[in-house]
């Protein structure tokens, strides 16, 4: 069983709401604010530096009827990147078109240089910072580059005029590389005297969510929720209709994070980037259906290649050390990441996701992929403590690694040797303490407002919910059963329990939960501790001819109460 852990102890009342109380947990002061951010929070953009010299050369390029080449990056803020430019400049000037290279060729100009032959001015959103040899190649041949982008800086590049959060003095280092491209159209809408930035709000908080940006930031909690209670974009709107999402009154997070990013993800990891960008860019709404249904089919793909790639091998997998390290040629870059969270569950160990790669004469010289935490550990701060890598790129928990292969076993005695069994426990934190007799509707609706703008930095709320009790429901379909076994990859769990409620699990396998099911036969009554995030799921039943409503748990643990 995971480590259950309380967020903060800080004491609150009793006779609070429950999003108060939420907020005292999480260290809100001022919870209107929170929830709905007020404009100033948003930084003036002239604090970027080199803002007015991009905006000015973008400028003289329009009024000169000189080409426009922007150069796509290859994932889902990329793609939100070139929509908002691509969009944004399509309407002063038809002299424009954008290029790309896909995920597999990796990121940076220096993957499209070929591409661009003739005279014009290049715009590069969301990467090529430190692209200094590709930017180089472009300026030799007297092409101005201009780079839009919020990855961190770790060399000079004189090849471009660069505009960066991470540059000067701007006080917020947690933009998406969308949100730098809205603030470059909205010195270009003053610069212009006209008004299209807020028309790309949507694409920046996308980007800002997808490209897990800090979301205690009050300027990207006001970009995101503007963006996700302005849906323009009609690529957004057809990917959300066909996903059942109404977006009329606004979107969540979650539906970013779980809907459109994924959806716009798949292209990136089967390297289709192109039908992303057509998408976000496309103005034909019978085509923009065609993309998106093509789009959807290609993440249900996914789905099923992943647990493909995870079925076949488990049983192959060496778990005798503190970190399972996974070598597969044959496994797509843009699945490691995946595949190793998969394995995270599984196995409740580090794991690295390999591909190696061999000298001319065959011997393997490297290993490149990606690695994912369990619980609270450090690990990419314990890779970098080690010296044995020369790749650690990414977040704390999820991130690329490389190193040389002769260090593998050093790495892995590392592990051994450093790590012990209370590195390795699951750790699930969760807000607040409920009885399940105390939840009601309203105030699941609280939660869910509440947990509007979720994602990295602050979770979703999860709580400590007692006193629910296992049943047995019935449908045509089923029969009786404790635990459904539902979705089309059949990766989902539903066990209902009295008083309205169901508890979920998503993506997971087919023998979770079964302790519940067969404690329920043997006991005929089952009673369970659960942490998870609290939802409303309402939906017309055809039999009953009426609408039901179930108080949803979306489990991330659980405790038999013997």
């Amino acid at each position: 069983m995971a480590k259950w852990i309380k967020r903060n102890n800080v004491k609150v009342k009793n006779d609070m709401l429950l999003i108060e109380k939420l907020a005292k947990v999480r260290g809100i002061k001022n919870l209107e604010e929170w929830m709905n951010p007020p404009s100033i929070s948003v930084n003036s953009p002239y604090k970027l530096m080199n803002i007015d010299l991009i905006v000015q050369r973008i400028i003289k390029a329009i009024h000169t009827q000189e080409l426009i080449v922007i150069v796509a990056d290859i994932d889902t803020d990329g793609v939100c990147s070139t929509g908002t430019m691509f969009n944004y400049l399509k309407e002063l000037t038809d002299n424009i078109k954008y290029i790309h290279a896909q995920r597999s060729h990796g990121h940076g100009v220096e993957t499209v240089v070929d591409q661009i032959q003739e005279d014009c001015l290049v715009i590069i959103v969301d990467s090529s910072s430190n692209s200094v040899e590709g930017c180089k190649v472009l300026s030799d041949k007297g092409i101005d580059v201009l780079i839009i982008d919020h990855h961190q800086i770790d060399e000079e590049n004189p090849y471009a005029t660069i505009v960066n959060c991470q540059q000067g003095d701007y006080p917020n280092k947690h933009l998406s590389g969308s949100a730098m491209c809205y603030k470059v159209c909205q010195v270009l809408d003053e610069y212009l005297d006209i008004d299209l930035a807020d028309d790309f709000l949507d694409l920046a908080a996308i980007g800002i969510v997808a490209d897990m940006m800090d979301i205690r930031n009050m300027e990207n909690r006001y970009l995101i929720y503007n963006g996700m209670n302005n849906i323009l974009n009609l690529g957004i709107r057809e990917i959300l209709k066909q996903s059942k999402i109404d977006y009329q009154d606004g979107i969540t997070s979650t539906n970013i994070s779980f809907k459109i990013a994924p959806i716009i993800g798949a292209c990136s990891r089967f390297d289709k980037i192109e039908l992303a960008l057509e998408l976000v860019t496309c103005e034909d709404e019978a085509r923009v259906k065609e993309l998106v249904k093509e789009m959807i089919e290609m993440n249900e793909k996914r789905k099923v290649n992943q647990k493909f790639y995870v079925e076949g091998a488990v049983e192959s997998i060496d778990d005798s050390h503190n970190i399972i390290v996974y070598v597969d040629n044959e496994i797509d870059s843009g699945f490691r990441g995946l595949i190793a969270t998969d394995f995270v569950e599984r196995f409740n160990k580090p794991v690295f996701v390999l591909a190696e790669f061999k000298d001319d004469e065959g011997n393997i010289i490297e290993y490149k992929g990606s690695a994912r935490a369990v619980g609270v550990l450090p690990l990419k701060e314990l890779c970098e403590s080690t010296g044995l890598f020369n790749l650690t790129k990414g977040h704390e928990g999820a991130f690329g690694i490389g190193f040389i292969a002769e260090n593998l076993p050093k790495i892995i005695s590392f592990f051994d040797d450093t790590l012990d069994s209370t590195d390795l426990q699951k750790v699930v934190q969760y807000d607040l303490e409920l009885h399940s007799s105390d939840i009601d509707e309203m105030d699941i609706k609280q939660v869910e407002k509440f947990s509007r703008i979720v994602g990295q930095g602050f979770p979703e709320p999860k709580f400590l919910i007692k006193g629910l009790v296992a049943e047995e429901e019935e449908t045509k379909k089923l029969g009786k059963y404790v635990r459904a076994i539902q979705g089309a990859n059949k990766d989902t769990i539903k066990i209902p329990c009295e008083d309205g409620f169901a508890l979920m699990k998503f993506r997971t396998q087919d023998t979770y939960a079964k302790d519940v099911e067969d404690h329920f036969y043997a006991n005929f009554a089952t009673e369970i501790d659960a942490i998870g995030s609290l939802n409303i799921n309402r939906f017309y039943h055809g039999g009953y001819k009426r609408w039901i409503t179930t108080k949803q748990v979306f489990l991330e643990d659980y405790n038999i109460i013997e």
